[in-house]
């Protein structure tokens, strides 16, 4: 009787501490992506092995792991990272599974292993055969390998599926410029102009027209949007981007300043930045980085950092620029252009 008591006592005990671990092994979990998005790599990875450690959320421990890993640009160690996270999920795929299947894909191909991220995006459209994501990625892998044929066949097949997004006509000028298929682009986008759909919307065709160079129509299409209601940041950048492209980079700064008056962004900061430095003024340019780094937006952290080492070489501080550049090089370590700068900066 004494036995069946303590045995029951054990598994109780046992159940208990599980359920501990699971709680403790969550909020590391959580920790770890709060960690990226300041981002503090070292950190995240700390929580993340901590989280594998205690054998709880494994999918979303090694997901974050890779995370850390490719975003330090260590896509070898990432994939490899990836590929746990996927042993560790359920048998039949989940939302998890094919978002983890998309940053293995990202890693081939920033290895230059364009055939194996195409294999990856094969096997999402074998099992999703309307994700048009995979079919915009695929395409893209294509244009890696040189058959922009396929490529092509990729993007209308996406477009096929949404029929409606005008977006997509834009991703696949800017992936078709990117890999030196402008032409093919050019074309694209004169198809969605020549639909003459009502339902694009103004900021579409401002982007269209930019995208072809025709700055003061895209101009007129941005000022459209912004009068009809979107005030939006991707608005506004392209609007001032138009501006610079039409020489009047004063006035470009001057929408830039007038919507960070009522809007703290810190891409509108880093566009400011890069006008201010076109114009000469750095110590300013430097004060607009200032501010947007004090928001902490993970996204436009790297841009921002990248041009602040800019300015300070402007402004003819070789010695802080380097200081910079060691500092940024930790965070982002497959940035082959700091790299360069950086030696650069060494012999100063």
């Amino acid at each position: 009787m004494k036995k069946k008591i303590l045995t029951a006592l054990v598994i109780a005990c046992t159940a208990l501490l599980c359920a501990c671990g699971k709680k403790e092994g969550a909020e590391l979990v959580t920790t770890g992506y709060e960690k990226i998005e300041e981002p503090d790599y070292n950190g995240a990875m700390e929580c993340f092995n901590a989280a594998i450690e205690s054998g709880c959320d494994l999918t979303m421990a090694y997901r974050g792991l890779g995370i850390c890993h490719m975003n330090r640009g260590e896509y070898e160690k990432a994939i490899e990272v990836f590929q746990e996270a996927l042993s560790e999920s359920g048998a039949s795929p989940s939302k998890v599974d094919y978002d983890i299947n998309y940053y293995i894909g990202v890693c081939y191909h920033k290895l230059g292993k364009y055939e194996e991220a195409k294999e990856r995006y094969d096997a999402i459209i074998a099992l999703k055969p309307r994700e048009v994501d995979a079919y915009m990625q695929r395409g893209f892998e294509y244009l890696y390998l040189k058959d922009v044929d396929s490529a092509c066949t990729d993007f209308e097949k996406a477009l096929s599926l949404k029929k409606k997004d005008y977006s997509l006509y834009i991703d696949i000028y800017n992936m078709l410029a990117e890999t030196g298929y402008q032409p093919y682009g050019v074309d694209y986008l004169n198809e969605a102009l020549n639909k003459n759909d009502r339902n694009m919307s103004d900021y579409d065709k401002g982007y269209i027209n930019y995208c072809l160079g025709n700055y003061s129509t895209a101009k007129n299409y941005l000022e459209q949007a912004r009068t009809g209601g979107n005030k939006s940041e991707e608005v506004l950048l392209l609007l001032g981007k138009c501006y610079e492209e039409l020489d009047d980079t004063a006035f470009a700064i001057n929408i830039y300043n007038k919507y960070l008056e009522t809007n703290q962004d810190p891409g509108v900061y880093n566009q400011l930045a890069v006008s201010l430095i076109d114009e000469g003024r750095y110590e300013e340019a430097l004060d607009a980085i200032v501010n947007g780094l004090e928001l902490d937006d993970n996204e436009c952290r790297q841009q921002l950092l990248f041009n602040r080492i800019v300015a300070y070489e402007y402004l003819g501080d070789f010695e802080k620029a380097g200081d910079l550049c060691a500092q940024y090089l930790v965070d982002y370590p497959s940035d082959e252009t700091m790299a360069r700068e950086y030696n650069f900066l060494k012999t100063r």
